[in-house]
């Protein structure tokens, strides 16, 4: 695993042997080509975020800030580690918390993001619901885009609160799909 491009391209990162699925570089590569016009100066959230290597490319492309959210103690340590090899620890923040609680207490101090990318483990029993509380707060910048990646075979909904898919990516057994804020 590694940084495909922007100024930590080629910096290995490191994850645990197991519970962690980071993304492959291949479909890293293919979704910050569809994401590159919404980078450059973004507020960058990552959930479930695992060994961190969607919000250190978001970081490494041109974000100006990302957030990490990882509920396993051991897991976090990964994320500290890869933003300490790369240097971009200084752009970024990383929450110790459960995916859920993390939306509601970022929503309550009026945090604001561009790009939300959720990541859960294939099967999770948070992954609707996050999405279902992110579609509900005001996280979320009048243009923001939420990328939830999730299995191929696992359909989810269209509409989201106020969020509403307009694209989708499939890529073999990883599907991502593209929400954005409903014009209210």
């Amino acid at each position: 695993m590694r940084v495909i491009a922007g100024e930590a391209k080629g910096r290995k990162l490191k994850a645990p042997a197991h519970g962690v699925r980071p993304l492959t570089d291949r479909a890293k590569e293919t979704l910050f080509n569809i994401l590159n016009p919404n980078i450059e100066d973004a507020n960058f959230l990552d959930l479930f975020a695992g060994s961190g290597s969607v919000g250190i490319e978001a970081l490494s492309r041109g974000a100006k800030l990302s957030f990490f959210v990882e509920k396993s103690r051991d897991v976090v340590k990964f994320i500290y580690a890869n933003l300490g090899s790369t240097g971009l620890r200084d752009r970024a923040e990383v929450f110790l918390l459960d995916v859920r609680r993390a939306i509601k207490i970022l929503d309550s101090k009026g945090a604001k993001f561009d790009i939300i990318y959720v990541g859960a483990p294939y099967g999770s029993k948070d992954f609707v619901p996050s999405l279902e509380l992110l579609g509900n707060s005001s996280l979320l910048h009048s243009k923001a885009i939420v990328v939830a990646e999730h299995r191929s075979r696992d359909a989810i909904p269209e509409n989201i609160n106020k969020l509403s898919k307009y694209r989708e990516k499939k890529l073999g057994d990883t599907t991502l799909s593209f929400y954005k804020v409903e014009s209210t």
